[in-house]
């Protein structure tokens, strides 16, 4: 979800709308994009946490557990957050899943 958001490439960091962050792109577009870095570019492509889940699951794994999280310190922030910390408490920062093979 985190290529979902809107990047200011002029100022290297999120756009945020007040206290909204901007999407510019669909959960769903698992489409590959470019993403600048430093004086080159990247190829990348967003995938929907149900295509990791699906991908395991056909390959004979069972789904054990499913953890989405962000530090406990940005979720306990509460004065002059910085955009990376107003963000990470909107989205979760990574997903761990847990599987064993069946």
């Amino acid at each position: 979800m985190n290529y979902c958001i809107a990047w200011s490439c002029d100022e290297r960091k999120d756009v945020f709308d007040g206290d909204k962050l901007v999407m510019t792109k669909s959960y769903f577009d698992e489409s590959y994009f470019k993403m600048p870095v430093h004086d080159s570019e990247i190829v990348l492509c967003n995938r929907k946490i149900s295509t990791y889940i699906n991908a395991l699951v056909k390959a004979g794994f069972v789904i054990e557990q499913l953890v989405e999280e962000s530090d406990r310190t940005s979720l306990e922030a509460v004065e002059d957050l910085d955009p990376k910390t107003r963000k990470a408490k909107m989205l979760p920062l990574s997903f761990c899943i847990k599987a064993r093979k069946s």
